[in-house]
């Protein structure tokens, strides 16, 4: 089981051998997010007498996080913009969204390791107010390797 401290998450760009080539802070999102689930992968078999066999691969990691106001305005102690070891603003953190598979990696907090993306799903967003602010956001990660227990990898 993994511990996850309230606090900004962080998202790496990776190279084509996965190597960082930026990290960027996102706003601490909503009460009830960062929210990561483990999708247990294994071979389900049925047995000539009826009973079943179960055999476990492992754990595939998959985080929701979601902002009711993604707030890019504040910069929580950090610059603001698409540079390394700043807070995304919305249109650097949705530019990132458009990696492909495997070029992107993903933290729950500051006291968690984290994983390759393999897969993204964004909500729909609106935008609102004079400001900008995109509302509404939920962003679901999912990774493609199957992990041997349900520990996040070093980030």
């Amino acid at each position: 089981m993994t511990f996850i401290l309230p606090g900004t998450p962080r998202i790496a760009l990776l190279d084509a051998t996965q190597l960082k080539l930026k990290t960027l802070f996102l706003p601490a999102p909503d009460k009830g997010s960062p929210k990561l689930e483990w999708i247990e992968k294994g071979i389900n078999s049925d047995l000539v007498d009826g009973s079943e066999s179960n055999r476990r691969l492992g754990f595939i990691p998959e985080l929701t996080l979601s902002w009711e106001v993604y707030n890019d305005t504040d910069g929580q102690g950090h610059a603001i913009g698409g540079n390394d070891q700043c807070l995304a603003d919305i249109a650097s953190f949705l530019a990132i969204m458009d990696a492909p598979p495997g070029y992107i990696s993903i933290s729950p907090g500051p006291s968690a390791g984290g994983f390759v993306v393999n897969k993204t799903t964004i909500r729909p967003i609106g935008i609102i107010g004079m400001a900008g602010f995109a509302a509404g956001l939920e962003v679901t990660f999912r990774g493609g390797t199957i992990l041997p227990s349900k520990l996040l990898g070093a980030f």
